[in-house]
């Protein structure tokens, strides 16, 4: 995380691309922020657009927006995320959802820095920094043919990487302490202690929706509990059960052959390999006890 912030303190200064990998719920969008108010273009708007609902014309609208009259329903001229972002910095979210045959006009705005809205005639220049996030690998969806590898390079300028909560568990007590101070803002409600039994079972946990997971389940004990302090027992059980054992499949055959190789074994040591004693011990005839040695290939 030191080295993901350094390079956001030397890249948010400048107007080149950004592209954010990492799994979901790992704060990408809080990074593309950071950089964004860490820039020459903090005063001016932040425009997130989730790439993973558009496609075809309600692309091009939600980014290039229309005009009166354009298709039904365009009632009044509406403005495109680019229109509303231009001089601060244009945020699209899970850029690889992006539809292929809409990736060509994107990137030509990209080229150009300009572009008309639908049923429009004017060119519309526009100033944007692009920051892009992803928790797929591009260039294997390069190598699928369901992303342009020329769009690739020009959102892959500065690359970085958010590791998931699982890979910087030693944040976890900083970042409990960060929502439980907006929680206090936000619902008005006393601050609780934090038992150190609670960060603990936090750190056995993998936490597979990351930093997002993490934010919703204290957010949930917050509001469900009064107290001055918050402890194991008032963890939800739905998250706790994911700290159960799985409980393993066994084989009861498998189990009394084991039990009887190891019993077997220990006998005849003891009797220094006298099969009829060992038998003996094991209340079995030696004819069984033979067959048992033959059976499971007891040296």
């Amino acid at each position: 995380m030191r080295n993901v912030m350094e390079t956001v303190r030397q890249a948010a200064p400048y107007d080149v691309n950004v592209l954010i990998s990492g799994e979901s719920g790992t704060g990408k969008e809080l990074l593309a922020k950071i950089i964004h108010l860490q820039s020459s273009r903090a005063e001016r708007p932040f425009v997130a657009v989730n790439c993973g609902v558009l496609s075809g014309l309600i692309f091009e609208d939600k980014l290039f927006g229309h005009e009166k009259g354009a298709f039904t329903g365009a009632i009044r001229d509406r403005m495109g995320c680019f229109e509303m972002a231009h001089g601060g910095t244009l945020f699209l979210d899970e850029v690889s959802e992006l539809p292929y045959e809409n990736q060509v006009d994107f990137l030509r705005v990209l080229d150009e820095s300009s572009f008309m809205r639908i049923g429009g005639t004017k060119v519309i220049e526009v100033d944007v920094r692009l920051i892009s996030a992803t928790n797929k690998d591009l260039k294997q969806q390069i190598n699928r043919a369901t992303f342009r590898e020329d769009l690739f390079y020009r959102l892959h300028v500065v690359p970085i990487h958010l590791p998931p909560l699982r890979a910087r568990k030693e944040a976890i007590p900083m970042l409990v302490n960060h929502f439980l101070d907006l929680l206090v803002v936000k619902h008005k409600k006393a601050r609780p202690r934090v038992m150190p039994e609670v960060l603990n079972i936090f750190n056995e946990y993998d936490w597979p929706g990351n930093v997002r997971e993490l934010k919703n389940l204290i957010e949930r004990i917050f509001i469900i509990n009064d107290g001055t302090c918050l402890k194991p027992d008032m963890l939800p059980s739905d998250f706790l059960w994911h700290l159960q054992e799985p409980i393993e499949t066994m084989d009861l055959a498998e189990v009394r052959k084991k039990a009887e190789i190891e019993a077997i074994s220990k006998v005849l040591i003891k009797t220094g390999g006298k099969r009829e004693k060992a038998a003996e011990v094991l209340n079995i005839s030696p004819r069984t006890l033979r067959h048992k040695i033959q059976h499971y290939h007891i040296q």
